[in-house]
């Protein structure tokens, strides 16, 4: 039996077919002080992950895995806007239409309709929407007050984390490359790739520079670059026989043709930067946000433990359907 009245069986996807199994009934989530958190604002919130879109039997798995930690987030909003409230925290009457200009400028090209239009699809009215972002605009603010403003990691606690951790404070393995991709026979009036490196070849031993052979003869869209990938880690970028080719070239070398599929490649190596240990004065800008994500965990978590020993809260379980 779920809290307060199950109204409605609920389904994961808004286009499920008739067989499709609804799993959640709409009820009560959580109490927090006189509000409520219902089982659908939860969902609402855990539905908009990028996941939604996945088959529907991982959709339920994951649903259930992110349903706990979502309502634990909007306990928090509810909590710390109950605590904004408490400070009498206000805004400026400008913020919240500073941000809605913000918000259409920088996803709606500028156009006011657009939004309306999504607001209407979504069935939200533009005072609720409004609401929310000065609500987000609030919570913003506290969490600035109580947590962000706080994050100073001192010299010392800088120092003490270069010095216990330095191998984590390295630059990364990075080779700068360029590639000629030749197109299929078909696509070059029947001339095999073969027969173009052999051109290539001859053209970079009389000194005609790899950039302005990339230009004439490579097809991919970095041609115009002088084919010049600029700095990768080659196992991240390219498949393994690119790589492997790589490996077997010294900075200025430019490999043999490398046929996969129908494609040829000639790959030049023009430079590589091997990893090293960062500097002190190298590392410290890391050294500092990583202290700063530490120490915020800490003082969000104390706060939050603060909040909750003055609020009543009570969580009901989430429904298993029958």
């Amino acid at each position: 039996m779920c809290a307060g009245v199950c109204v409605a069986a609920w389904g994961l996807a808004d286009n499920a077919g008739p067989s499709s199994q609804a799993v959640l009934l709409d009820g009560i989530a959580a109490y927090v002080n006189s509000e409520m958190i219902t089982i659908a604002d939860v969902m609402n919130e855990v539905r908009r992950g990028p996941w939604a879109d996945s088959a529907p039997e991982l959709r339920e798995r994951r649903l259930r895995e992110l349903y706990r930690a979502t309502l634990d987030a909007l306990i928090d909003r509810k909590l710390i806007l109950a605590a904004a409230v408490k400070a009498k925290m206000q805004l400026q009457p400008w913020a919240v239409q500073n941000r809605v200009r913000e918000i259409v400028a920088n996803n709606f090209e500028g156009d006011m309709t657009k939004l309306h239009q999504l607001l209407a699809e979504r069935k939200i009215t533009q005072e609720e929407w409004e609401k929310n972002l000065e609500e987000d605009l609030l919570v913003t603010a506290m969490r600035y007050q109580q947590v962000e403003r706080r994050l100073v990691p001192t010299p010392k606690e800088v120092r003490a984390e270069y010095e216990a951790n330095r191998a984590r404070y390295q630059t990364e393995n990075a080779i700068a490359v360029s590639l000629i991709i030749l197109q299929p026979p078909e696509k070059e009036g029947g001339e095999s790739v073969e027969v173009r490196a052999a051109k290539i070849a001859e053209a970079l031993k009389g000194g005609t520079p790899f950039a302005e052979l990339a230009k004439t003869y490579s097809c991919d869209a970095k041609a115009a670059e002088g084919g010049s990938w600029g700095k990768v880690n080659p196992e991240d970028v390219f498949r393994k026989e690119i790589v492997t080719a790589l490996s077997e070239l010294k900075p200025g070398e430019v490999s043999p043709l490398v046929v996969l599929g129908e494609y040829g490649y000639i790959v030049r190596k023009d430079e590589q930067q091997d990893s090293r240990t960062l500097s002190f004065a190298e590392a410290v800008p890391y050294i500092e946000s990583r202290l700063r994500m530490r120490q915020a965990e800490k003082l969000y978590k104390e706060w939050m433990e603060r909040l909750r020993s003055e609020a009543y809260i009570k969580v009901f379980e989430l429904p298993t359907p029958r």
